[in-house]
């Protein structure tokens, strides 16, 4: 609608309507009640202890806590209460329960040979709530995290669903985990630093996640802003190679050139390389002239488009250890953007690093890449939302795991591409390409990082246009189905997008369904955070 320039309109009937939708998403959202519960596996455990931090002013929560304890189903369970809280006041709540005794947070459990489950004072449970978390524990998982329910003073609710275990998903994190389990446990005299006990966790063994809501967590008083914590300040070093292919839109890629050159902090350590594909209009000729006194290189080639042809080409033959992959159909808007590519792509693991991409009235046209999202097809995440809008968990304007990026601005480690052999020239010529290389570099352990940080304005699709024709549809159709086809089930799974969420259209975060336990037990087996073994590229063989 917004290119057939009718957004005006849209908007217009968007802003009558949002009081019914918002009321009808509210009633989807709020209450367990409204999603099936799907019955928890028999575990083999046989107890459970379960500490819980009681801070001053928190001490009269202690009792709906208790009472949901109480009301676990099938499990032995102990608890200890630890912290800062009063006594007096907490001791008659629990005199009448021997499983359950007072401890001093220093004096709280220092090591367990028994399974350790950490929670809050407030922390309501399901009453099935360990009976799915000791499933989930086996001997080579050190740690299993669910989702829960967030109450405010008023008690409106709202779901935390979160993403597969992932380190730099829980860096960044706004709102992480608030029921942990835990395998081994070590206090380390760090108090109830919930967040850097579950960290920990990554380094002793698997890390599971249970999507279900397996417990109402009370909203602390004091709300504070979480932003991106700054990347490392290690970079990879040399220089970077910036390859664009073009054909005509000579404006278009003057403006591109223009904006990484002046928002670049050391413009002499890039590298530009633009994959001329036949241009014949003038004024692109005479850009291209201009650019090239300007250092910029212009290979050409004349031959049918095949995007991911252009790009290896600009490849061949050259050593810089980054590069990056861009349209000619876009403007940088973020300075040192050069700075901030050397930085993210020092972070352990990381290998390919997108961007989030703006369409020209601000709206959001990539957040990171969701597999299986839409009629089982890739889907650019948060496509359309208003710039102001920051997507569940905050995930559209934070840095964090992605399944895939988009090609319009992709950097990566040149090695990366080197060891997953470039771009597939052969079977995704215009489409399909940014993905399947993105699933071809995690298959091979290297991490898709959605980077906020770097921000661009993409006039999309000018120089190869939208797939308008028959036969454009029939090529984007016949390149989706061999993605499909390559990948299988690989295609149809997003770790990133928790399951519970449901979509309706590009919406993907729309409401939730219920799962059944084998959906539910399948997750948390194929999305075990787990040292990396080498996993063979598929093929068309």
């Amino acid at each position: 609608m917004d290119e057939a320039g009718l957004a005006v309109d849209v908007e217009d009937i968007r802003r009558r309507l949002q009081p019914t939708f918002a009321e009808s998403a509210s009633s989807n959202l709020s209450g367990l009640g409204a999603v099936h519960r799907p019955i928890a596996p028999m575990s083999s455990a046989k107890r459970v202890e379960i500490l819980i931090d009681a801070r001053p002013g928190e001490d009269r929560t202690l009792t709906a806590t208790l009472a949901s304890l109480r009301g676990l189903t099938s499990v032995d369970w102990r608890a200890t209460i630890s912290g800062g809280f009063d006594a007096a006041l907490v001791g008659g709540a629990v005199s009448t329960d021997v499983r359950i005794r007072l401890a001093p947070l220093q004096g709280a459990l220092a090591t367990s040979s028994t399974p350790v489950f950490l929670i809050r004072a407030g922390t309501v449970l399901t009453p099935d709530c360990l009976g799915w978390l000791l499933w989930a524990l086996n001997e080579e998982v050190s740690a299993v995290y669910c989702d829960h329910e967030e109450r405010d003073a008023s008690g409106a609710t709202r779901p935390i669903l979160q993403s597969a275990p992932h380190l730099l998903d829980l860096a960044t994190n706004p709102t992480p985990p608030a029921l942990v389990l835990y395998r081994d446990f070590e206090y380390q005299d760090r108090g109830h630093d919930m967040l850097a006990t579950l960290q920990d966790a990554f380094g002793r063994g698997g890390v599971r996640h249970v999507p279900l809501v397996l417990g109402c967590v009370q909203t602390p008083h004091v709300q504070t802003e979480i932003d991106s914590p700054p990347v490392h300040q290690s970079q990879v070093c040399g220089r970077i190679l910036v390859v664009i292919p073009t054909r005509d839109e000579g404006a278009a890629l003057n403006v591109m050139l223009t904006s990484l050159s002046d928002q670049a902090s050391d413009l002499g350590e890039v590298d530009i390389v633009v994959v001329d594909n036949g241009s014949q209009d003038v004024s692109t000729v005479e850009v291209l002239d201009c650019w090239r006194t300007r250092g910029v290189e212009v290979l050409r080639r004349d031959e049918p488009f095949n995007w991911s042809s252009l790009n290896n080409a600009a490849c061949e033959g050259r050593t810089q250890p980054i590069v990056v992959f861009a349209n000619n159909d876009m403007e940088m808007l973020s300075e040192n953007w050069d700075l901030e590519v050397r930085r993210l792509l020092s972070v352990d693991g990381v290998g390919v690093v997108g961007a989030r991409l703006l369409y020209p009235n601000d709206r959001v046209q990539h957040a990171g890449i969701v597999m299986g999202a839409l009629n089982g097809e890739p889907l650019h995440e948060g496509l359309r939302e208003g710039p102001n809008e920051r997507g569940p968990l905050d995930r559209w304007v934070r840095r964090r795991p992605a399944t895939a990026v988009t090609g319009a601005f992709m950097a990566m480690r040149r090695s990366v591409f080197d060891q997953v052999g470039g771009f597939d020239a052969e079977n995704f010529a215009v489409s399909c390409n940014d993905v399947d290389f993105c699933l071809r570099a995690g298959a091979a352990g290297w991490t898709i990082l959605y980077a906020p940080e770097l921000v661009l304005r993409h006039h999309e699709s000018l120089s190869r246009g939208h797939s308008n024709t028959e036969a454009k549809r029939q090529r984007a159709a016949e390149e989706m189905g061999r993605l499909l086809a390559r990948w299988g089930d690989r295609a149809l799974f997003d770790p990133t997008r928790n399951p519970q969420w449901e979509g309706r259209g590009i919406r993907l975060f729309a409401g939730m369904r219920s799962l059944t336990t084998d959906e539910v037990m399948d997750w948390a087996i194929n999305t075990e955070s787990r040292p990396f073994v080498q996993a063979e590229t598929p093929t068309f063989a």
